[in-house]
């Protein structure tokens, strides 16, 4: 069975999706933009904006009853994959997974997005 996950501690979906979905054990939180709970952009750096996709991803998981620490896997898109935005990127995600002794699987490719910098996508499997 699946089981819709939603809270206002994150921006509200803008389309025929949700914020996230638990099922059989495995939560599925859809791509968080670069923006506050609000919709408005979080700044224009790409630290403002990672820092904005992880705390929308930690207050999701928090609502379904998880933590980052049950990330398996994460899928990063970045508007702009020069050396300097993956190296900005890298310093802001650590700060979210520094404590967190397994570190979830991760990719990171360059995608048109559409009003941020970033979006960060997560599976995490808490039983």
């Amino acid at each position: 069975m699946k089981k819709k996950i939603y809270t206002e501690n994150a921006p509200k979906p803008t389309g025929p999706y949700s914020q996230g979905v638990a099922a059989d054990g495995l939560i599925f939180v859809s791509g968080q933009d670069g923006v506050f709970p609000d919709d408005t952009t979080a700044g224009n750096s790409l630290n403002e904006q990672t820092e904005a996709c992880l705390q929308n991803i930690e207050n999701i998981l928090n609502k379904a009853g998880a933590t980052l620490d049950d990330i398996v896997h994460v899928t990063c898109h970045l508007a702009d994959l020069t050396e300097e935005n993956v190296r900005e990127f890298n310093q802001a995600y650590a700060k979210y997974f520094e404590d967190i002794e397994i570190k979830p699987a991760r990719i990171t490719v360059g995608s048109v997005l559409m009003e941020t910098d970033i979006e960060i996508t997560a599976i995490a499997y808490k039983k």
